[in-house]
């Protein structure tokens, strides 16, 4: 029995039951130079209207995504 547990406990591991931290947009935005290379202003010109916790991950792909947007 406990060699099964052992094993359940590795799939959880490697599975997707496991997600990655989510963080609230203010946290992120304290930590927006290191964590994704934008200055203050980009970060809170990217997030404009958002609100919740994000991953880092989400957040990354969101903001690449704002930079290549074309100007309004």
């Amino acid at each position: 029995m406990a060699a099964k547990n052992k094993a359940d406990s590795g799939a959880k591991v490697t599975g997707k039951a496991e997600s990655a931290p989510k963080f609230p947009i203010e946290k992120l935005k304290e930590n927006c130079l290191n964590l994704f290379g934008v200055s203050t202003s980009t970060f809170v010109g990217a997030t404009y209207g958002m609100v919740g916790k994000y991953t880092v991950e989400e957040m990354k792909t969101h903001i690449e995504t704002w930079k290549k947007e074309a100007v309004k």
